[in-house]
């Protein structure tokens, strides 16, 4: 990789820090789902940064970087379904155990990306049953972002285009709970 590619995917990851932490700082829950995906992504992004700029630090940043990249596709979509059914304990259970076992598999060194695949699918399943249902247009979006993110991108030798896609899914799924909210008012209105 040419050192332009390092810069531009280093620009990309803080993109993603500064959407990220838009959605982190907007946590006012109680519930430790919902920062979930947003400290996800950015912690990704900071670690991204450092790690494709890792020859200006002289240090090493792969390993964090690779662990990193694997809570980002695994973890932050199931924090973000665990948060949207948190009335549901038994579903938010669910979502948060189908990224916690590919998590922990990778972890462990047994990372089965069938397995991480299958369970990102059914979230984003479940994303657009939950969108449909709400008529929630921003999770349709959001769907799509994800797709995007851990379908496509991951094909793509590119590596600027993974973070791009996480940041396009964080300005969507920030926004699920910006329509929830505005909805509720207009409501009480």
């Amino acid at each position: 990789m040419g050192q332009d590619d390092n810069v531009n995917t280093s620009l990309a990851h803080i993109i993603l820090c500064c959407m990220a932490g838009k959605g982190v700082s907007g946590a006012t829950g109680k519930s430790f789902t919902h920062p979930g995906m947003h400290a996800n992504f950015f912690i990704h992004g900071i670690l991204g940064f450092l790690h494709y700029q890792s020859g200006t630090f002289n240090n090493d940043f792969t390993s964090a970087y690779q662990l990193s990249r694997k809570a980002s596709k695994y973890l932050a979509l199931p924090c973000l379904m665990a948060d949207l059914y948190k009335g549901d304990q038994a579903l938010c259970s669910a979502h948060l155990l189908s990224g916690v076992i590919p998590f922990a598999l990778a972890l462990a060194g047994q990372d089965n990306p069938h397995l991480g695949h299958l369970m990102v699918a059914c979230n984003v399943i479940s994303l657009c049953y939950y969108s449909h249902k709400n008529s929630n247009e921003w999770g349709w979006y959001t769907a799509a972002g994800a797709v995007m993110s851990y379908f496509i991108t991951w094909q793509i030798p590119a590596k600027i285009f993974y973070p791009l896609t996480l940041s396009i899914m964080e300005y969507c799924a920030y926004r699920v709970f910006n329509s929830q909210a505005d909805a509720a008012a207009a409501v009480r209105r």
